[in-house]
């Protein structure tokens, strides 16, 4: 028994390849496969707001951002996006967008916020769900 035709290699005194050449085949083989094709029709809108000094976000991300995408035949918001780390949050916060339409999910993920969600980010998800609406008001307005 035993593992026959193996090769150790002992990695404790190799360095790591960040050349250029290697870190772009990487990130351009990542960037391809991962690559969104937005669907027809939709348009994004960003909000966002100051996160508070105390928390991990706002070393991490600076700002609270939270992206809809948004059917623009009938406003209604068909993906989420956010720069949250409190998963919990983001996911209460796409449960109460998603398939609905941009004012009404905007105004259930506040109620939603507000009557469930205790944390220092509160305030920052409620402005940033409020200025993706401004946002999209103003788009709306071109």
């Amino acid at each position: 028994m035993g593992v026959q035709n193996s090769k150790i290699v002992d990695v404790r005194n190799k360095k790591p390849d960040y050349s250029a050449k290697k870190l772009s085949s990487v990130f351009s083989k990542k960037t391809k496969d991962a690559k969104y094709n937005l669907r027809a029709n939709t348009i994004i809108i960003a909000g966002s707001a100051r996160l508070p000094e105390n928390t991990t976000a706002k070393h991490v991300f600076g700002h609270l951002t939270i992206e809809l995408e948004i059917d623009h035949s009938d406003s209604t918001i068909v993906d989420f996006s956010c720069t949250l780390s409190p998963s919990l949050g983001e996911k209460m916060l796409r449960n109460a967008l998603l398939r609905s339409k941009i004012e009404e999910g905007i105004r259930d993920a506040v109620k939603q916020l507000e009557e469930r969600f205790s944390g220092a980010t509160k305030k920052a998800m409620i402005a940033a769900l409020e200025d993706a609406y401004k946002q999209y008001k103003k788009y709306l307005k071109k």
